[in-house]
């Protein structure tokens, strides 16, 4: 399919400028601090043959999906400790109960499509076949804050037991990344997060000398527009439009650029910042863009 079918009122070179921002891949400091950890405590866990690893929590937009393939990608390089470079991946819904984790699981494990409840009993007796025959090297879970969100308790307990009784028999590392709530699972279930011990919060970026580092990142790596002004006078204004999220981020530089590749210079301004910020957010009544206020004061 051809890029120009989707284009709208953007050019070419227009949807091309945002697309370069959208693949821009930026390892911040503190995302390889999470990274570098999780590696360890996976392997060390696999090495020691002990039940082990790592919840993430962040807000929404700040690279917990990322996090995750970064660290599948490098588990599936062949290590020589006598594990198949086998890595399951699950990603959690709001309906997560027992029952959906082990259709989940043996998914993963590459078993066919299940009925809707399939008798729990024998979905188990088919994990445990499943994760003695292909040895995985660790059990990725996005989305798991879904897993203890609202008044789910005890189906909470239910599905961390699940996972427990997994990692134990199987030496099978966990790493789940979610939003805050995750934290509940400590009080819900301490048997489980006793062995999923290694916790990591990755916060949004204060303003200060990361963000800027951020900032130069970004317009390092981006050529088809000049992004110079992210790290100049605009930083601030973009942390305050952003709040230090890195998705909110990437969005509002994805629009800037699309406008300035409209111009001959395909250089950002302010203006162009101020027109991402309400192509991104929608320019809603009360709803501060402070790049306008700043360009109104300046003209």
């Amino acid at each position: 399919m051809n890029i120009d079918e989707f284009s709208g009122r953007r050019s070419p070179e227009s949807l091309a400028a945002g697309q370069e921002v959208v693949n821009v891949i930026v390892e911040h400091s503190d995302f390889k601090r999470v990274y570098d950890s999780c590696l360890d405590v996976v392997t060390t866990m696999l090495a020691l043959k002990m039940p082990g690893g790592v919840l993430v929590q962040a807000d929404s937009g700040m690279g917990k999906t990322l996090l995750l393939q970064h660290v599948k990608k490098q588990l599936l390089v062949p290590s020589g400790d006598g594990r198949s470079a086998t890595c399951l991946d699950v990603s959690l819904d709001s309906t997560v109960d027992t029952h959906r984790m082990a259709g989940a699981v043996m998914r993963a494990l590459g078993y066919p499509m299940l009925p809707t409840r399939p008798n729990l009993e024998n979905m188990n007796h088919l994990v445990g076949k499943g994760l003695a025959r292909l040895k995985p090297k660790a059990l990725l879970i996005d989305e798991m804050q879904h897993i203890c969100e609202g008044n789910r308790d005890i189906t909470a307990r239910a599905v961390t037991d699940w996972l427990k009784v997994r990692m134990d028999a199987f030496n099978l590392p966990v790493l789940g990344v979610g939003t805050r709530a995750l934290e509940r699972l400590s009080v819900i279930n301490p048997q489980f997060t006793g062995r999923v011990s290694t916790n990591f919060v990755i916060t949004p970026f204060p303003f200060g000398t990361e963000w800027r580092q951020l900032l130069g990142a970004f317009s390092a790596a981006v050529s088809k527009v000049n992004l110079v002004i992210v790290n100049g006078a605009a930083a601030k204004l973009i942390h305050d439009a952003t709040q230090g999220n890195l998705r909110a981020l990437k969005r509002l530089l994805m629009y800037a650029a699309m406008h300035a590749a409209e111009r001959p210079a395909k250089e950002v301004n302010l203006e162009d910042l101020a027109h991402a910020h309400d192509d991104g957010n929608g320019p809603a009544p009360g709803q501060a863009n402070p790049f306008w206020r700043v360009k109104t004061k300046s003209s």
